[in-house]
């Protein structure tokens, strides 16, 4: 059986060239945010490509602190999300990872994970005269076959809003293939994090962070549901990935993407990071709906952001009961404020469960923002807490 690491090279390699191959055919590009229905785009002819996960390669490569800066030559404030300065930044740098993205044919927003990604859509559709479709998919309410139908609604102006912009008609066999890797690449990845569910844990986190690319920019592909059956079979073989001594220990929220764990120090047999939630917020849930649209209407409305308080801290109580979790690490990342809003509800339901938590304070991929010795203190301080 082939690695997981050769499968996930080959999807990474592939995705890259993906967009210079398009443009070399003539065949139209599209930018999408996170939780686009991208189905609906493939099965249409569309090659889709990721600014937000182009800028976690940037990130990592060590690259966003510079491009971040160069932003700040069109009078960019600094305090805006760090995806999007790094692709405005990304017009004034002159080496950018992989050459950078190919100019859009289109774009396509939602706000089903971020309320930054449509302004942000917004203004390269204005600088660029490109077209823009945005989708809304408001948060979960009593009425929800009203709510359902106005995002099919919605899915049908799309096809015809692409149907316009390329004269490509919509594949619906290829939206059933697609649908069908999805669901089974989204319960793959599920597996994956199950695997810690075990004492010891089986995978690191860092790991399972490592392997988010696939069910980001490859989801609704054969490739994607290969590479998680080879790492479970993998990691199926290998030996534990920490101590059953250790303290379990949840990371809510981003990863660093610009720190090469992905996570500040800190972390080993006697503290173990078991689980970072963010990882589990792209395993959409695709049901088993009469139709591939319903599926996809099941799948992109209940993403993680788009939940209401009470069901995300809900979730955290499952998590941790799961997971036989001792603590809670909060990254305060000022890049989301979405996700910043449940920091000091999600802390008073910690304490009155006896679960100690601490705030980390930081970025997800401007290290402009990275404390070290600040966040070393608060680790230390919080283990001592955990010791007692």
């Amino acid at each position: 059986m082939e690695s997981s690491k050769s499968i996930l090279a080959k999807i990474f390699t592939d995705y890259y060239l993906s967009g210079a191959q398009a443009k070399k055919e003539g065949c139209p590009v599209a930018y999408i945010s996170a939780f686009t229905p991208v189905e609906i785009l493939r099965a249409m002819g569309i090659v889709c490509l990721y600014p937000e996960s182009y800028a976690v390669v940037c990130a990592a490569s060590n690259k966003s602190r510079d491009m971040i800066h160069s932003s700040s030559v069109g009078s960019f404030a600094q305090d805006l999300c760090s995806y999007s300065m790094i692709s405005f930044g990304s017009e004034n740098y002159p080496k950018l990872p992989y050459g950078g993205l190919p100019e859009p044919d289109m774009l396509i927003s939602t706000n089903n994970q971020c309320g930054t990604t449509n302004l942000w859509f917004s203004l390269l559709a204005q600088k660029k005269n490109i077209p823009l479709f945005t989708i809304d998919y408001p948060a979960p309410a009593g009425d929800s076959d009203a709510l359902r139908c106005y995002i099919a609604r919605q899915y049908e102006s799309l096809t015809a809003f692409v149907k316009k912009h390329t004269a490509h008609d919509m594949d619906y066999s290829q939206l059933s293939r697609q649908v069908a890797f999805s669901r089974q690449a989204c319960q793959l990845w599920a597996d994956i994090h199950s695997l810690n569910k075990s004492i010891p844990a089986r995978i690191g986190a860092d790991k399972i962070v490592n392997a988010l690319f696939p069910i980001v920019a490859a989801r609704g592909t054969q490739a994607a549901c290969d590479y998680y059956q080879a790492l479970i079979g993998e990691q199926s073989q290998s030996g534990p990935a920490g101590s059953t001594k250790a303290v379990r220990l949840l990371w809510h929220g981003y990863p660093m993407w610009f720190l090469p764990a992905k996570f500040p120090g800190g972390f080993d047999d006697q503290f173990q990071l078991v689980l970072n939630d963010y990882t589990l917020w792209w395993n959409l849930n695709y049901g088993c709906d009469s139709s591939d649209i319903d599926s996809l209407i099941t799948a992109y409305s209940g993403t993680y952001l788009n939940w209401s308080l009470e069901s995300k801290l809900c979730w955290v109580d499952k998590l941790i009961q799961d997971y036989a979790l001792s603590g809670v690490v909060i990254h305060a990342n000022r890049s989301c404020r979405r996700a910043l809003a449940d920091i000091i509800p999600l802390r008073a339901r910690l304490s009155k469960k006896s679960i100690p938590s601490v705030v980390i304070e930081s970025d997800m991929a401007n290290p402009d923002f990275y404390a070290e010795e600040q966040i070393k203190l608060r680790m230390e301080s919080f283990k001592d807490i955990l010791k007692v």
